[in-house]
């Protein structure tokens, strides 16, 4: 059980301290709380920042939706989409989701040794 409450709690704090989400949207939309922080949130909070920067989105919904797409759905609407704007999305995001897929990997080998 206490796996889970880390899982809740650094999912939390990154998008509340980290990304300025607002703490009463988890109250709307319980479902982000079950998000894996290294294979979904952040690699697509790195497209966010990236997208917010150069004033390609908007930030009132954009973050909500960016986690809760489909991967299609997501890489069409923020990163496939804005490639000419914002060519290093495609790299940035690719990078975020290997350091996660090897962080995943690493967990599950400590656990096996």
């Amino acid at each position: 059980m206490m796996a889970y409450e880390d899982k809740i709690n650094g999912g939390f704090d990154f998008l509340v301290n980290k990304m300025g989400m607002e703490s009463s949207m988890f109250a709307r939309r319980p479902a982000l709380l079950s998000l894996s922080l290294e294979k979904r949130i952040v690699p697509r909070c790195g497209v966010y920042q990236v997208l917010l920067s150069k004033g390609l989105i908007k930030k009132a919904s954009s973050l909500r939706a960016s986690l809760e797409s489909t991967e299609k759905l997501f890489q069409n609407k923020f990163v496939n989409c804005h490639e000419e704007e914002a060519p290093e999305l495609v790299k940035l995001y690719k990078e975020k989701l290997e350091l996660a897929r090897y962080s995943w990997a690493m967990k599950i080998r400590r656990k096996v040794d």
